[in-house]
């Protein structure tokens, strides 16, 4: 949501300056849990890229079946949006994320366990309900602790230290992978989450109100989100019929799913596997390059966030720019699939990772126009087409792989190129959607 969208004047309230300060620090102690929580998403998000050699052997897996293991995270992630956001903006973050990354703990330790290729489908499928209500949760935590213009730098910052965990889940992965197995590795992981949970129940709040303390419009004599007006006291259905009126809705749905459909399908799952068949890498080095990508994606999420709040001041032209650039990146892997310097792919990898953080925009853009009480769950509604679109490239990808078969046991060029083919397709998709949206007027004159 603008600023300058739904700033009004108001009589200034008179705030103790004690009660100001505690207010302004502890909204950072929020927001710093759900930082530290996010990384843990990533990580459960892309581990299977380095471990994908060790299940496909262990469970005997085609690409295809290895497609549906990595994107059975990304299915239940999806459909929890909307449940996300209602719990979000009803019954709070503290007990939405404290609770579900429980869940999350579950399924990650159930992973490590699993004997059988249906184990590892439901410890996955857990995994995804459980780290699916953190994100959404957060925008709830933004809207009711920040200024509607930290808003896109914010989440550029989560995504920032998110990708930590993306990093941690390429090269270190494969050190301790390496050193006590896949399985243990998620057995420690998952006892991490729930400290990760409980830290959660101990630390984070609502908001202000909850601990006596102002907020931000009455610090600052500014009523920054309406709450007399009449979208703020529509029914759910109607914010709903609303938003899916929206062309904006529809096109940034669009774009999302192009464009973290193919960050999914290469950097989550397919990379390390085409480094090791067209390049001969060992696993370690090629997650050794795949840690290019999240470092890239860290700068670019807050860099691009940035630039949207502070100097293009829109939405749609950070996030269009942002994709055009990362189209540009993919040349390479589309057109010279087996004829990359092997060096190359580090400052190759940095620059896709950081490109492909123009998304980053796409939940301000979703947010400005939303009533206040509803941009938890608009913000859902959008976050369903990432994922949605996470686990059809991850799956379609390995059809395409099983399509064309393995010669001496790897995956000919020939089938990595038509998968990278299809992905920069709908790139150009993507772009063509962000094209086609509006910044919200007060947004531009702002």
């Amino acid at each position: 949501m603008s600023q300058a969208a739904t700033e009004t004047s108001t009589n200034k309230v008179q705030v103790s300056s004690q009660l100001a300060k505690k207010m302004l620090r502890y909204r950072w102690v929020c927001y710093g849990i759900l930082l530290f929580t996010y990384v843990f998403v990533y990580f459960d998000r892309v581990c299977p890229a380095v471990v994908a050699p060790e299940l496909m052997k262990e469970f005997g897996l085609t690409a295809t079946a290895l497609g549906i293991l990595s994107s059975m995270y990304f299915y239940p992630y999806a459909a929890m949006q909307i449940p996300s956001g209602i719990l979000s903006d009803y019954l709070g973050p503290r007990f939405s994320v404290g609770t579900f990354f429980l869940i999350a703990a579950i399924g990650t330790i159930i992973f490590g366990l699993s004997k059988t290729f249906g184990i590892a489908i439901f410890g996955r499928f857990l995994m995804g309900v459980g780290v699916a209500v953190v994100w959404i949760p957060c925008m709830r935590i933004l809207a009711n602790w920040f200024r509607p213009k930290e808003f896109a730098t914010l989440t550029g910052l989560m995504l920032t230290l998110g990708n930590v965990g993306a990093i941690i889940a390429s090269a270190p992965l494969a050190v301790i992978v390496g050193a006590m197995g896949w399985r243990a590795a998620f057995y420690w992981v998952g006892a991490g989450l729930v400290i990760v949970a409980i830290l959660n129940y101990v630390l984070l709040r609502n908001k202000p109100q909850d601990m006596g303390l102002p907020t931000v419009s009455e610090i600052d004599g500014v009523e920054y989100y309406k709450t007399n007006d009449a979208s703020d006291n529509a029914t759910f259905l109607q914010n709903c019929g609303k938003l899916f009126r929206m062309k904006n809705y529809w096109l940034i749905a669009i774009y999302a799913f192009c464009i973290y459909g193919t960050v999914m399908g290469f950097q989550g799952l397919w990379f390390v596997p085409y480094a090791q068949d067209i390049y001969g890498l060992s696993k370690q080095t090629a997650a050794n390059m795949l840690m290019l990508w999240p470092i890239g994606m860290a700068c670019g999420c807050f860099f691009i966030g940035l630039a949207s709040d502070r100097v293009l001041k829109s939405r749609r032209k950070a996030s269009l720019y942002g994709m055009i650039i990362y189209i540009i990146t993919w040349l390479p892997v589309v057109f010279i699939t087996e004829q990359i310097s092997v060096w190359f792919f580090y400052p190759l990898l940095f620059l896709m990772g950081f490109f492909c953080g123009s998304y980053v925009p796409n939940y301000a853009h979703v947010s400005e126009g939303q009533p206040h009480s509803f941009i938890a769950t608009a913000n859902g509604m959008v976050n369903i087409w990432y994922f949605v679109g996470g686990a059809f490239f991850q799956t379609i990808m390995g059809r395409v792989l099983d399509a064309y078969g393995k010669v001496g046991g790897k995956f000919p060029v020939e089938a990595y190129q038509k998968a990278f083919i299809l992905c920069i397709i709908a790139l150009v998709v993507g772009a063509i959607a962000m094209y086609f949206t509006e910044d919200s007027k007060a947004l531009q004159k702002g």
